[in-house]
């Protein structure tokens, strides 16, 4: 498989995860996201990691560098918020900007790959 293959279902993940953290952060009833949002949340990491490191394997050009390892806090970080924010350590709509900074600077350190 192509980088470009890779890079595709990367995005494709990048979807996924937010369509079910949309769901698990505003769409929770009584402290608890619905079943549905949280299996797509699940789904969308999981996309995202085989393909982000496929990637990184495929494409001779990108190098293991700090940036890199930033960007898998960034991922880690959003894959911790629904239970942040069930724990209630984070509000709702803090955690949902906070998500969204997050993917932000997770674009933002995959294109300018700056350290």
């Amino acid at each position: 498989m192509t980088p470009e293959f890779y890079r595709v279902l990367h995005v494709v993940g990048v979807l996924v995860l937010f369509l079910g953290l949309g769901g698990a952060l505003l769409g929770s009833k009584d402290g608890k996201a619905p079943r549905s949002a949280m299996v797509l949340h699940g789904v969308g990491l999981l996309i995202m990691l085989v393909a982000g490191i496929g990637t990184v394997h495929k494409d001779d050009a990108v190098d293991w560098g700090n940036w890199l390892y930033a960007k898998i806090g960034c991922w880690v970080l959003i894959a911790a918020m629904p239970t942040l924010v069930k724990k209630r350590m984070v509000p709702g709509s803090v955690g949902l900007i906070l998500v969204i900074a997050l993917g932000a600077a997770a674009v933002w350190l995959a294109q300018t790959k700056p350290f």
